[in-house]
């Protein structure tokens, strides 16, 4: 069964280093207590950093905001990052480790 994620929100930062900088970058993003994963990507960003906040007393309006303010903020302000993108879901559902997905939308057909 897929289930919407309530409580907390993720968000997707993407972020430019520049050369050489991407393994300090990833090591310094860790650090962030709000930082969940760090993924080496491909494309025009180097590395995507999976940010939580949680929604728990507060609208949807002001955790964006705060995590543009605060935690986005301070991933341009490491040493080595050029840019950032950030991504922000308007809903977000997970499956449960190990479902097949696949098999229950069949049996819903």
């Amino acid at each position: 069964m897929v289930e919407e994620l309530k409580g907390s929100y993720k968000v997707f930062v993407m972020v430019d280093t520049y050369p050489g900088q991407d393994e300090r970058v990833l090591e310094q993003l860790l650090k962030l207590k709000e930082v969940l994963e760090v993924h080496f990507i491909s494309g025009e960003y180097d590395l995507l950093a999976v940010v939580e906040a949680s929604l728990h007393g507060k609208t949807i309006f002001t955790t964006v905001q705060e995590i543009s303010q605060l935690i986005v903020q301070r991933i341009r302000k490491i040493d080595g990052v050029r840019d950032t993108n950030t991504l922000m879901p308007f809903r977000s559902l997970i499956k449960p480790y190990g479902t097949d997905v696949s098999a229950q939308a069949k049996k819903n057909l």
